[in-house]
């Protein structure tokens, strides 16, 4: 990390501001070759203008504010010129800097280094790029708690418990006759207390998850059971075709929106009936893939028509797949009644509805909502698989210490804490692998 690297950290477009960033132990004289004004101190804005060093010809005016180290985003010197938001001006200024001797930024390079140097634990470093992309308030909120250390400090705090416990076990190992023996109920109770708190934040997952990366949500059903009106009432304005003709849909009809507070794509599928017609068929396959993909399925039925064998033989589809049934067409004479269908879906979901008519459109979102977020608290929540599976490891060592904490194999219980504590140690960064590393960072844009 010993070269200075460049980028452009605003979004590319026009705009009012567009700001170059460099980080780096040449930062500022390198900066200071192509700025006009001399800039003596740290966290002062300096106005003035960058030029050529070449032909000494001006491209834009700037303010060049400069940060020393370790006080600075990364911990390295920085120095940042806030131009106009232009493209081509920002382009030439990132050549310049290139050309003096600055290398261009990788992906995320800027908020590695400050992972690397001890600004921000890698939960932290996470944090901005899921603020950065947040689509809704919900995932904003989430992202602000992780960015300012609510889910590190909950990790400390089990780490901390966890030590505490382990120098007790090693203190009667290493020094036998000046330590008191544990008592093997109380280190249980030590432990089973340790895993409730993992088990608590390992719960917030898929709340996490759901917030931070979207959710996806497939209507389903054989053709003209209403799935496209449906998709139209929820979005709030329409986006599929709607026709009393079967097989209108012939595709997937996606939208994603900010569904109270949560991301979450609806996506329309083709009716699903047997056919020779070639983009039927098709459709047909696009539509059972999307169910594959789904995080949840709304399930739907015609309330105006007998069920039919087909109508059983489709719903065996979303077998295994978290789902909503909806009896729709509820406003035209009822033929099939929400007790039938109670008969072949035991404790399920099942919501009447009229798409067309919006009755009972406002339930069916609350039981949407309550399906993604069953148990949804606003606390620190964990959102990566990365993190889940740490905790998960860790559980499983602390699971083991407990089972044989008291047999004699003090010193495999040491282990098995350690190991807890190795796993935890991935979550904040500090046992992380390059490899993990990589695959984080890369989710980053150029510049940040």
């Amino acid at each position: 990390m010993n070269d200075t690297i460049v980028a452009i950290s605003t979004p590319r477009g026009f705009g009012g501001i567009g700001v170059v960033r460099l980080s780096g132990s040449s930062a500022l004289s390198i900066a200071q070759k192509i700025f006009s004004k001399k800039i003596k101190h740290p966290r002062k804005a300096y106005f003035g203008y960058i030029f050529d060093v070449n032909t000494k010809e001006r491209i834009d005016t700037a303010i060049a504010i400069y940060f020393k180290a370790p006080h600075s985003y990364t911990g390295e010197d920085v120095v940042e010129l806030q131009m106009h938001g232009g493209i081509k001006n920002l382009d030439v200024t990132v050549k310049l800097l290139i050309g003096l001797g600055a290398r261009l930024a990788e992906r995320g390079e800027f908020t590695r280094r400050a992972f690397l140097n001890g600004k921000m634990d890698l939960i932290e470093s996470e944090a901005v790029i899921e603020l950065i992309q947040a689509k809704t308030e919900k995932a904003m909120k989430v992202a602000s708690k992780r960015l300012f250390g609510g889910v590190s400090s909950e990790i400390l705090k089990i780490k901390k418990q966890i030590l505490s416990v382990l120098s007790e076990i090693e203190g009667s190992i290493d020094f036998p006759m000046d330590v008191d023996q544990v008592n093997p109920d109380e280190i249980k109770d030590k432990l089973e207390n340790i895993s409730k708190e993992i088990e608590k934040l390992l719960s917030t997952y898929r709340a996490g998850k759901s917030i931070e990366q979207g959710v996806k949500v497939v209507i389903a059903g054989k053709t003209n059971v209403g799935k496209s009106t449906l998709l139209n009432a929820l979005l709030k304005f329409d986006r599929a075709i709607v026709s009393e003709t079967p097989g209108t849909t012939r595709d997937t009809v996606e939208e994603e929106i900010d569904f109270f507070g949560i991301p979450v794509r609806f996506i329309d599928t083709a009716g699903i009936r047997e056919t020779t017609d070639k983009v039927e068929a098709l459709g047909k396959k696009r539509s059972l893939k999307a169910i594959e993909q789904a995080d949840i399925v709304l399930f739907m039925f015609d309330a105006s028509e007998k069920l039919k064998d087909d109508d059983i033989e489709l719903a065996k589809l979303t077998e295994g797949k978290e789902r909503i049934i909806v009896l729709n067409k509820t406003d035209l004479p009822v033929k099939l009644k929400k007790e039938d269908l109670n008969k072949l879906f035991v404790d399920e979901n099942i919501v009447e509805i009229s798409a067309l008519k919006k009755k009972g459109v406002e339930m069916l979102e609350k039981v949407i909502y309550n399906k993604i977020l069953p148990d949804y608290v606003e606390t620190p929540l964990i959102t990566t698989e990365t993190e889940k599976n740490s905790l998960h490891n860790a559980l499983l060592h602390l699971k083991e210490a407990e089972k044989i904490v008291g047999k004699g194999m003090d010193e495999l219980v040491s282990e098995e804490l350690k190991d807890a504590l190795d796993s935890l140690g991935v979550i904040t960064g500090e046992n992380v692998s390059t490899d993990i590393l990589n695959t984080i960072f890369s989710r980053f844009c150029i510049g940040k």
